[in-house]
């Protein structure tokens, strides 16, 4: 009881709530530049073909890569192949939160006895 109501006076996180904070910043971090580095793949994996130059010697960019994205399949294309992103880095990243917080905890207890 007595590391309950500690644990509630302190300005730290517990596990749980490190573990939701750091899984919502990831999900907004995540959709937030989603679509600018699913260009920077698209244009990377373009191949340049010797007599592909149309007449113009523009260089793609990221925001052109962007725009023919949306105009081609709209929000959805942008965000093709963000599911496994998230799964991936949300879980990566309240994992670490969770484990910090935990670890800090552990340490500020081991220091103060």
């Amino acid at each position: 009881m007595q590391m309950a109501e500690k644990k509630q006076n302190s300005d730290t996180l517990t596990t749980s709530e490190a573990f939701l904070l750091g899984m919502v910043a990831r999900t907004i971090a995540t959709v937030a530049v989603f679509p600018y580095l699913r260009a920077k793949v698209m244009l990377q994996s373009q191949k340049k073909l010797p007599g592909d130059s149309n007449g113009t010697n523009e260089k793609p960019n990221i925001p052109a890569m962007i725009l023919k994205m949306y105009s081609n399949g709209g929000l959805g294309e942008c965000f093709q192949g963000i599911w496994p992103e998230l799964t991936r880095g949300v879980f990566s990243a309240a994992l670490m939160m969770a484990c910090k917080e935990k670890i800090g905890f552990v340490v500020s207890t081991a220091i103060a006895k």
